[in-house]
């Protein structure tokens, strides 16, 4: 399902692709994540070809203009694991809310792994 929303400059539609692509990027960003982890085998088949998924480690459902996000992380050994988790629910809700005019009702960050 797509954000649909119209103001004074028209018909905006926003896919959820993008929207994952966006958390993504975000969740990349944040101090503490290495990577997101592949959450189905299509995905670990697509890296065999050094191809990277666009939703790799992001799973989101919209629902009434309301995004509820998955997050499969692997993060930097050494690091507070409650203060990136916290941190990363902050800027993917922040950013999501401000960048796209979603709603994010639940952020929920699954750490899949921990790296050197």
């Amino acid at each position: 399902m797509a954000l649909n929303t119209s103001n004074i400059y028209g018909n905006i539609t926003i896919s959820d692709d993008a929207v994952a692509m966006l958390i993504r990027k975000i969740a990349l960003e944040c101090y503490g994540v290495v990577d997101l982890a592949s959450r189905r085998l299509s995905d670990s088949l697509l890296e065999l070809f050094n191809r990277v998924p666009v939703t790799k480690g992001v799973k989101l459902v919209t629902m009434d203009n309301r995004a509820f996000v998955d997050l499969y992380v692997i993060l930097k050994d050494g690091v507070n694991r409650e203060a990136v988790v916290s941190s990363l629910k902050a800027s993917v809700q922040y950013n999501v809310e401000h960048l796209t005019g979603m709603r994010v009702k639940s952020v929920n960050v699954h750490i899949v792994g921990v790296k050197l």
